[in-house]
């Protein structure tokens, strides 16, 4: 159900785990998944370098939040799969958005917005509206414009 709502959107997202380092893409314990940092890469290639207000618009920093954003939510549809939860029991409860960032960028929480629309869009009010932080930053892995991660909670069938 996940990836079809995923797929319906238009944005390009990666479609396998595939951690640049030694890492899990996430980890499921006490009815929470954690989601690791997620950037913008599609068929293993990063899509979007360098700081947002100085090597790159802003328009294309939002294109890589948006892919960063779909990239955590393919890798939540694995933990899904992987481990017997239901779609319907999902609640987004917390993401963080950071940001490769020019020194006087400002923009920060508006910006990171469109990753909160898409999973307000997915999930619904009830369970996509999340609290989160947004952080600009000197420099991110691979020289990536944006990094998200997220901790989604999930009620155990019975």
């Amino acid at each position: 159900m996940l990836i079809s709502k995923i797929k319906k959107t238009g944005i390009p997202f990666q479609k396998s785990l595939n951690p640049i380092a030694n890492y899990s893409p996430y980890v499921v314990t006490n009815n929470l998944i954690f989601i690791s940092g997620q950037l913008p890469i599609v068929d293993n290639k990063l899509l979007y370098q360098g700081k947002v207000g100085l090597d790159l618009s802003e328009i294309d920093a939002k294109k890589s939040i948006q892919i960063s954003i779909m990239n955590l939510l393919a890798v939540l549809d694995f933990a899904l799969k992987e481990n017997a939860i239901s779609f319907d029991s999902l609640k987004i409860l917390n993401v963080k958005g950071y940001l490769n960032v020019s020194s006087d960028f400002k923009n920060h929480s508006k910006l990171f917005d469109s990753a909160s629309k898409i999973l307000i869009k997915i999930f619904g009010k009830k369970n996509g509206m999340h609290s989160r932080s947004v952080i600009g930053v000197k420099n991110l892995p691979l020289n990536s414009p944006v990094e998200i991660d997220g901790i989604i909670g999930y009620e155990k069938s019975t």
